[in-house]
């Protein structure tokens, strides 16, 4: 999975703690409140927040956002209306809130797979809540052995964990960003609610026509979720989603559409036919390849890493001292509570897996599901040191997570069709039905990686500003419950109100708005092209090529200092095209400040980009919780057209306060950069 960066503010100010040094901020001999009422209702309503936005981005374009800086300065402005309130309590805010997103990660990027494949006709609510709160539940016990080893690996630089105890230590005395988050979050949620409720501004603009037998054409995306979310993942991955669409839309269409039979005086339509049917399974083979690339390039250093990070286990536990800040959960309490959750996911899958066809080929299901039980909990607590190897390594936002999905998935795929294979053969429907297991074990396992993943770095950030590691760990918990307690709700509500992928639950609902679920269509593919041999493998090995010279072309680029994400690329030929190149506008406005601000004082700089990058987080929160608020009446009505209140004919003017959107935005992102030079 890819998250996207967050471009954070290393400010300065007076008493700041060097981040490399081990002395945290408050000192382990101090006690301040941490688990507090406020503290925990805060982060019930940020983590619900949090989650639903992160889901609809999720399914929209298989991204997501960084929670933890939101959150933490949320929190600054509400805990300001209370007497006392500290900054390990802020720290505990966010660590809950922050455990939303990475569920959100887990279950979003793989459940809907399920839909794809036509296993599950809808979200079963039970079902997707189990999922997410057991993996997510194991991902945050699993990773508490851990804690010791990699916190405090010294070759671990854990970037955003340090860049988010600076924003923490600053905003103890100083109020960060929260009008700009909340300016952005007001300006997202109404222009999305005149985007996608009442349609009186476009979210996107293209024009299509045919040359002979070619269709041609090109477009460009107004949506505020996406141009904030452009702007955070900055100008060198928005250049590589830009490369990406240019090849799918601007050069694959015109040559596909060149040897194909359409009717010609319907050009979008047969434009998008030809994205469905052909250039979406280019997309995922190219990110297939680039998944595992990605994964083959880090084994290396985080082997290396891993096998010195576990000689200190046999080292004495004395060295980590028994101060506040080095008390973790009971150990005790780790692995009942982990027997707990497997016993939880055994009942799962029990009424949830096709285990009549495993019965019919002779599988004993109670030896079946045990094994599969100590599969997921051995493969789980590798993949929970892995990924926390990688928040330590790269970072939250840069960790392989789609790497670690799809080699999961491979490993699952293979060994369920081996044993399959040795018990005897399968009818072809059998075998459609059956890619329902490795998808399920996917997506247990990318939870418990997820969850890690994010729960190392927030531990991280709890040594430097001096929280108590088990009241971290409490936080986290909370936060995994109440993401999987809303999470499966947004995503039935959008799934009824647009559809995902090429399913729609209602027959003429229009497949230009589905959501794309770029991670999970991925899954899908796999495991239906592993298991049924239905997938269209020209189109799926002409996606794995591009994507093995576009691996080539990133390792040249590197080479000579710049960046080229192979990921961001396949991306790029997957999503459609108003989707991808709004994204390409935000990361467009992110390098225009960058360089209209480079002969301003560093300090400045840096305050204008925390200040827009607040912003940002605002403007994708804003407008992806209006999507979900208005998917419920779309969902119920079957409609999501209900709200229309355009005239006949509004196309053009609809176009023209789209283009108009774009500069509004732009203008403000300048405006909030200025601010700080203008004090």
């Amino acid at each position: 999975m890819i998250r996207f960066p967050p471009r954070l503010a290393h400010i300065s100010c007076k008493g700041y703690i060097k981040m490399n040094e081990m002395q945290p901020y408050i000192a382990a001999n101090r006690s301040l409140p941490e688990i507090t009422l406020k503290v925990i209702l805060i982060s019930i309503v940020l983590a619900f927040v949090l989650a639903m936005s992160n889901a609809y981005l999720a399914l929209k374009v298989g991204l997501l956002t960084s929670a933890s800086i939101p959150a933490a300065i949320i929190s600054f402005g509400i805990l300001k209306f209370f007497r006392n309130a500290n900054i390990l309590e802020n720290n505990l805010i966010q660590t809950a809130a922050s455990a939303g997103e990475a569920v959100a990660g887990g279950i979003v990027y793989t459940i809907p797979a399920l839909i794809l494949i036509h296993y599950w006709q809808h979200f079963p609510y039970w079902q997707c809540f189990l999922i997410a709160l057991t993996s997510g539940a194991l991902g945050v016990l699993f990773s508490i052995p851990l804690r010791q080893i990699l916190v405090n690996d010294d070759s671990l630089h854990f970037p955003e964990g340090k860049a988010i105890a600076e924003v923490l230590i600053v905003g103890t005395d100083h109020q960060l960003g929260l009008r700009e988050i909340l300016m952005g979050g007001l300006f997202g949620g109404l222009i999305e609610l005149l985007q996608t409720g009442f349609k009186l501004i476009a979210s996107q603009w293209q024009l299509w026509i045919v040359k002979g037998r070619t269709l041609m054409g090109f477009g460009f995306g107004f949506s505020p979720t996406m141009i904030g979310a452009g702007y955070l993942i900055g100008f060198d991955m928005g250049m590589s989603i830009f490369a990406g669409a240019l090849l799918g839309w601007g050069l694959s269409i015109p040559i596909l559409s060149h040897f194909s039979s359409y009717d010609i005086t319907l050009p979008s339509r047969n434009v998008m036919a030809l994205w469905q049917s052909n250039i979406r399974y280019v997309g995922v083979g190219a990110m297939l390849i680039a998944g595992l690339w990605t994964l083959i390039t880090l084994l290396k250093p985080v082997g290396q890493g891993l096998m010195s990070a576990m000689k200190l286990v046999h080292q004495p536990t004395a060295q980590w001292g028994v101060a506040r800040t080095q008390r973790d959960l009971p150990i005790h309490y780790v692995i009942m509570g982990s027997l707990f959750f497997l016993v939880l996911i055994f009942l799962l899958l029990e009424q949830s897996l096709p285990l009549q066809i495993l019965r019919d080929v002779g599988i004993a299901i109670p030896v079946f599901l045990t094994g599969s039980i100590f599969y997921i909990a051995v493969i789980g607590f590798l993949v929970c040191a892995i990924t926390g190897y990688f928040s330590g390594l790269v970072g939250v936002t840069a960790s392989p997570g789609s790497a670690v999905l799809i080699a999961c998935l491979l490993m699952t795929c293979l060994l369920l069709q081996a044993l399959l294979h040795a018990f005897g053969n399968l009818s072809h429907g059998q075998w459609v039905v059956i890619a329902a297991i490795p998808i399920f074990f996917g997506a247990l396992l990318t939870g418990i990686g997820a969850i890690a993943n994010d729960n190392l770095q927030d531990l991280k950030v709890g040594q430097l500003v001096g929280a108590t590691p088990w009241k971290q760990q409490v936080m986290l918990l909370i936060g995994v419950a109440v993401a999987a307690l809303i999470i499966p709700v947004v995503m039935e509500l959008l799934f009824q109100a647009y559809g995902i992928g090429d399913v729609v639950p209602q027959a003429g609902m229009d497949f230009s708005q589905t959501l794309p679920a770029p991670p999970a269509a991925m899954m899908a593919a796999v495991t239906q092209g592993i298991f049924n041999h239905e997938l269209p493998w020209r189109f799926f090995l002409i996606g794995a090529g591009i994507a093995v010279i576009a691996s080539a072309v990133s390792w040249w680029l590197k080479r000579r200092g710049k960046r080229f994400s192979v990921l961001a690329f396949a991306v790029g030929i997957y999503l459609p095209l108003g989707t991808s190149m709004a994204l390409v506008v935000g990361s467009v406005m992110a390098r225009c400040l960058e360089r209209l601000l480079k002969h301003h004082p560093a300090a400045d700089r840096k305050q204008a980009q925390h200040r827009t990058t607040v912003f940002a987080c605002g403007l994708v929160a804003g407008s992806a919780l209006m999507d979900v608020l208005l998917a419920a009446p779309f969902a119920f009505a079957h409609n999501p057209n209900l709200f229309d209140i355009a005239p006949h004919g509004w196309q053009i003017p609809a176009g023209i306060l789209g283009a108009a959107v774009v500069i509004l935005l732009g203008y403000n992102f300048w405006r909030i950069a200025q601010k700080p030079m203008s004090g």
